[in-house]
């Protein structure tokens, strides 16, 4: 599944993406570290990146919504079960 392209490589090389959340135009801007896990995530969850984006804003409970994606990244990976055969 193909997710937006960055649009930008900022400082520390941050990748920025624009996704539109609740009708919102929104940029994000996370390590692609984070965004290789983002992609991850969309693909196990057959979700697209706007579709995962508006599952996180759903539960966020405001503030910066890059910082809610990060912590929703971690959360994942410790809700999700250990798989030995990956």
């Amino acid at each position: 599944m193909m997710l937006a392209m960055p649009i930008e490589r900022g400082e520390a090389g941050m990748q920025v993406r624009n996704v539109r959340i609740q009708g919102r135009r929104t940029s994000i801007r996370l390590e692609p570290t984070l965004w290789e896990a983002v992609e991850e995530i969309c693909h196990r969850e057959q979700v697209d990146l706007a579709g995962l984006c508006e599952r996180v804003s759903a539960g966020a409970r405001g503030g910066n919504f890059t910082s809610a994606l990060r912590c929703w990244v971690v959360d994942y990976y410790r809700r999700r079960p250990a798989r030995a055969a990956e």
